[in-house]
């Protein structure tokens, strides 16, 4: 098995084909303890014309911060984030059709917040981030990462 090693931003990838030419196990070593354990493309889809997605955890680690960038070649994009806290199975969902910027931020936090009082999932384990996007020239492209709280 041939491995590829290249350093893009911040993180550095090592790529390991699987049985399908399309589908690709990317395994990040960032800062954060976090890693992509699987991307799967629709077409060949090159750094430049991808979505780049940096999650990384609050600094009190009670939320996943998430910028999306080089939006101009996105139609829409969704995201999933999934874990299991406060003994039960929680998650949280969200899209987004950029409008012209390049880039956009979300925080998602690991509990639910009310009248601005926020209750905090404990816990937190198997946490898997997820996100889907709808390239303009009708591929997509789909990365999962793994999220260590």
């Amino acid at each position: 098995m041939k491995k590829i090693n290249f350093l893009l931003f911040v993180f550095s990838f090592t790529f390991i084909p699987s049985l399908s030419r399309d589908f690709f196990i990317p395994l990040v070593k960032p800062v954060f303890a976090k890693k992509v354990i699987g991307s799967q493309k629709t077409g060949t889809a090159t750094v430049s014309t991808s979505i780049i997605i940096s999650p990384r955890l609050r600094r009190d680690r009670k939320a996943l911060q998430i910028t999306f960038s080089n939006l101009n070649r996105v139609s829409s994009f969704s995201y999933e984030l999934t874990y299991f806290g406060s003994g039960i199975d929680q998650g949280v969902f969200g899209s987004v059709t950029p409008k012209g910027e390049n880039s956009t931020y979300r925080e998602l936090l690991f509990g639910t917040c009310s009248h601005n009082v926020c209750r905090y999932h404990s816990g937190i384990q198997n946490m898997i981030f997820t996100v889907t996007a709808n390239l303009k020239d009708g591929r997509k492209i789909i990365k999962k990462y793994r999220v260590k709280p």
